[in-house]
C-alpha cells in the first residue's frame, strides 16, 4: 500500500500554495536582499539635511531661544544635519538627526506646547532621517566615502563599491505610499472632488474678493487630478 503524505507535505504541493511561496520570495527578495547603487541614498541624506534646515533653521538661530533647553536643541540640530549634509559618519548624524526632529515633535511641540512643530510633517522628516540611517547613504557624495577612497589608496587597494543594501530605501517608499494613500482618501469627497476646496485656495492666495469667471470647471478637473495623481503615487 502506497505510504500517505503528510499533511503538511500535501500542503507544500498545492499549485496556489506554492505560488504563494513564490511570490512571499520574490517580495522579500525585493524588500530586503536588494543590493544596488548608493547614490540615490546619498541624495537623499543630503536633500534631508537641507529640508531640515529649510524648515527649522531660521527658528533655531542661537539668539532666538536662549534658555537651556532652546541652546541645547539648536546645538543638537545644527551639529547632527551638518553632518548629516557633509557626509561624515553619516549613519550616525542620520540617527542623531532623526532623533533631533523626535525631540522636537513630542517633547518641544506637544509638551511645550510649540503647535507648528506637533505637524504630521515634522514626525514624517524625522523618521525618514531614522531611516536613511538603515541605506547605504556614507558610501557616495560624503565625507565618509572620501575617507574611505584616501585609506583604499594608502593601502594599495581598489577603491570601496559605492554598492548597499536598499532595505531601507523600501521603507522610505512604504512611508510616502501611506502620504500619498491617505491624502487620497481625505481628498475623495466631494467638497475637493467638486473643486470647491481648490476654488478657496485659489481665490484666497490669488484672486482676491471678486469670482473669476470660469473658475468652476478648471477647478474640479485639477481636483479630479490631483486625487488621481495621489493614488497613482501610493499604488503604483
Amino acid at each position: 500500500m502506497p505510504k500517505m503524505p503528510a499533511p503538511s507535505d500535501a500542503i507544500a504541493d498545492w499549485p496556489s500554495w506554492r505560488s504563494a511561496r513564490a511570490w512571499a520570495a520574490r517580495f522579500v527578495g525585493w524588500a530586503v536582499d536588494t543590493e544596488g547603487s548608493s547614490r540615490s541614498s546619498a541624495l537623499i541624506r543630503i536633500g534631508l539635511a537641507m529640508l531640515f534646515w529649510s524648515r527649522w533653521a531660521g527658528e533655531l538661530l542661537l539668539y532666538r531661544d536662549q534658555s537651556p533647553a532652546g541652546l541645547f536643541l539648536a546645538t543638537n540640530f545644527f551639529a547632527a544635519t551638518a553632518l548629516l549634509f557633509i557626509g561624515y559618519h553619516s549613519r550616525v548624524a542620520a540617527v542623531w538627526t532623526g532623533l533631533v526632529g523626535l525631540a522636537m515633535y513630542y517633547y518641544f511641540g506637544f509638551q511645550l506646547g510649540r503647535e507648528p512643530w506637533t505637524h504630521h510633517h515634522t514626525y514624517l522628516l524625522a523618521v525618514a532621517a531614522l531611516l536613511i540611517a538603515l541605506t547605504p547613504c556614507d558610501r557616495s557624495y560624503s565625507l565618509d566615502r572620501y575617507l574611505a577612497v584616501m585609506r583604499a589608496e594608502r593601502a594599495g587597494l581598489a577603491p570601496p563599491a559605492e554598492r548597499g543594501n536598499l532595505w531601507g530605501l523600501r521603507l522610505i517608499v512604504v512611508q510616502l505610499s501611506v502620504l500619498y494613500l491617505f491624502a487620497a482618501l481625505d481628498k475623495s469627497n466631494y467638497a475637493f472632488l467638486s473643486g470647491a476646496r481648490i476654488e478657496q485656495i485659489f481665490l484666497w492666495y490669488y484672486a482676491g474678493s471678486d469670482y473669476p469667471a470660469g473658475l468652476a470647471w478648471p477647478a474640479t478637473i485639477v481636483s479630479v487630478a490631483v486625487v488621481a495623481l495621489e493614488y497613482c503615487l501610493a499604488l503604483g
